[in-house]
């Protein structure tokens, strides 16, 4: 979230700001335009001067300030400073997790080196937490969930083929002990106090929500589904919201639900990713006609239906949400539902991947391309950064094959994280 330090104004400037990011062509610069010389002196007195030709426009050009050779897992500071592979001279497939606190980083690798390490991100140590060499080609590991207080991670692992083999174990973050076998399944999310894990567990009987108990091993079935799209914890960690196909259901649904299972409640018959507010109160998701909608949980009212679009972030100091929909943006108001900004995006810099915002709010990481038409944007793109009031747009990273995974910015707003290369499946 955007520090309550950043009124409304600096969410103008952040609109400003991705109108440079997200367009969907090239601006180009102003056209230069050359005179054609004076005719000759003629006889004719009507004899009149060639309009002034125009010439096509050029794409703006950003160079990087770091190319690279190598694939690899990459860290760099926010000015371009401080560039490390964590992972050299190995092919692999490769997604990352920052610790809570951003002063570590957990690798999950699946090539060369099947394993999951954590690194500590100012060189001082670097960990094998989980070993899946001896596993075999066909086994791979999943993203790592870091619980709360930066001790322990989820992992999951399984065959490559058939998610209804996948385990999560719990490991400890130094190092210390062995795997846990947790329980059959792959983890969602940590609940914010940190004892209990929602995860999905794929079997014979189908699709099915649960929670696990950290403390006393017990597992609570939520729901059994036809598929899950997206579940997320209320700030209080007393609920769950997700987004699912219930059993014989053509249409997606948004519930929530104590974490116990019961009070179950559906709040929007097709719907998808709901997002909480940071105080619980809210919880916003998208309809089936693509447009965000606000219900106010503690109450039976029905879910208002605001503008098309994507929730980007809530603004509590403003009272309001932030939305996306294609080339624009809205913010919107929780009171009045009205749209108290709004602006239409275009600009040089095509977004190509995944936006991170730091954490104040500041500045922006995003993989993104400069289109030179008429060939296509390249796909995954290269590692941007600017200013969250439209300065300071310039490109950081040029990586040899494209960013698949990421940027994500540390939680203490230090690196920026990375992949160039391939990712894995889950």
């Amino acid at each position: 979230m955007w520090t309550s330090s950043l009124k409304l104004a600096a969410v103008t400037t952040a609109i400003a700001f991705l109108s440079l990011v997200m367009g969907a062509a090239c601006g180009g610069g102003e056209a230069l335009r050359t005179a054609t010389p004076e005719a000759p002196p003629s006889a004719t007195p009507a004899a009149t001067a060639t309009p002034s030709a125009t010439a096509t426009p050029t794409a703006v050009e950003y160079p990087p300030k770091v190319s690279l050779t190598e694939r690899g897992v990459y860290l760099i500071r926010p000015d371009g400073t401080g560039l490390r592979n964590l992972t050299p001279g190995e092919d692999s497939r490769y997604r990352t997790s920052w610790s809570p606190d951003g002063s570590r980083i957990a690798v999950a690798a699946n090539g060369s080196k099947r394993r999951v390490s954590v690194i500590d991100v100012d060189g001082a140590a670097e960990l094998t937490v989980f070993d899946g060499s001896g596993w075999g080609r066909e086994w791979w590991i999943g993203l790592p969930v870091w619980s709360p207080d930066g001790q322990q991670l989820a992992v999951p692992a399984g065959p490559y083929e058939d998610t209804a083999g996948w385990h999560t174990y719990l490991v400890n973050a130094d190092g210390s002990g062995e795997p846990i076998d947790l329980f059959e399944g792959i983890p969602e999310e940590w609940s914010p106090d940190g004892s209990t894990l929602a995860f999905v567990e794929y079997s014979e009987k189908g699709v099915a929500l649960n929670t696990f108990d950290l403390a006393t091993g017990v597992v609570t079935v939520i729901e059994r589904l036809t598929n899950l799209f997206y579940s997320a914890w209320s700030p209080d960690g007393q609920r769950l919201a997700y987004s699912m196909y219930p059993q014989d259901a053509a249409l997606e649904q948004v519930v929530i639900v104590d974490r116990d299972g019961w009070n179950r409640r559906v709040i929007a018959e097709h719907g998808s990713r709901p997002e909480w507010s940071p105080d619980g109160e809210y919880l916003a998701f998208v309809d089936a006609d693509g447009a965000v909608n606000v219900v106010q949980v503690a109450t039976s009212a029905d879910p208002v239906r605001l503008v098309p679009g994507a929730v980007v972030r809530w603004l509590p100091e403003e009272d309001a949400v932030l939305v996306r929909h294609k080339s624009s943006l809205r913010l919107v108001s929780l009171a009045t539902h009205e749209t108290i900004e709004a602006s239409n995006l275009a600009g040089d810099v095509l977004l190509t991947g995944q936006v991170s915002f730091s954490p104040d709010g500041q500045r922006v990481a995003f993989a993104g391309c400069e289109p030179s038409p008429p060939a296509p944007c390249p796909y995954p793109g290269d590692l941007f950064v600017a200013n969250t009031d439209g300065t300071g747009l310039e490109k950081l990273v040029r990586p040899s094959t494209g960013i698949p995974w990421g940027p994500e910015w540390s939680p203490d707003g230090r690196y920026i994280a990375f992949v160039d290369g391939r990712t894995q499946i889950s």
